[in-house]
């Protein structure tokens, strides 16, 4: 069955010795194609628009859009390319997806830890991973004094139905 990723939310948790930064980016879509007694052999393509982003205020938000470059890289996309451990309770599951994280020329394969619910109308689904954002040729940046940790805990959640 093929679903359409209609909304979706990323939060990246940013660390440092002070203190802790949240980035929200809200414009997530996507297709898969899965089958809710076969969720093992589902795979999709999810997108994410880089641009649409709050990290608290204006100023964080002007310092990553001009340190990350996101007018030049406004697109992520990631690649679900397998789905693994599945536990289910009827519609609901746990498991864990294996894919590629493309961004600013760079391709990043990444584990995630999930739990969702797939039927026959719809999607839910949200994810935990870590991310090394050097693997992208990221390094960092500093809010005014407080330099932050280039290691990242990222949650991804994502809706969507049936495609009519």
């Amino acid at each position: 069955m093929k679903y359409r990723v209609t909304s979706g939310k990323l939060t990246v948790q940013a660390r440092s010795k002070i203190h802790d930064t949240k980035t929200v980016w809200d414009k997530v879509t996507g297709d898969i194609d899965a089958d809710a007694e076969n969720i093992e052999d589902a795979h999709g393509i999810f997108r994410l628009d880089m641009t649409s982003f709050d990290a608290g205020d204006w100023l964080k938000n002007r310092k990553l859009k001009n340190d990350f470059e996101m007018d030049k890289h406004p697109r992520a996309t990631f690649e679900l390319r397998a789905v693994k451990d599945v536990v289910r309770d009827g519609a609901k599951f746990t498991a864990t997806a294996e894919g590629v994280l493309r961004w600013r020329g760079k391709e990043v394969v990444l584990t995630l830890a999930g739990r969702g619910t797939l039927d026959d109308v719809k999607v839910e689904a949200a994810a935990t991973f870590e991310l090394d954002i050097k693997t992208l040729g990221l390094s960092a940046p500093r809010f005014l004094m407080i330099k932050m940790s280039d290691e990242v805990s990222i949650e991804v959640s994502v809706h969507g139905a049936v495609q009519a």
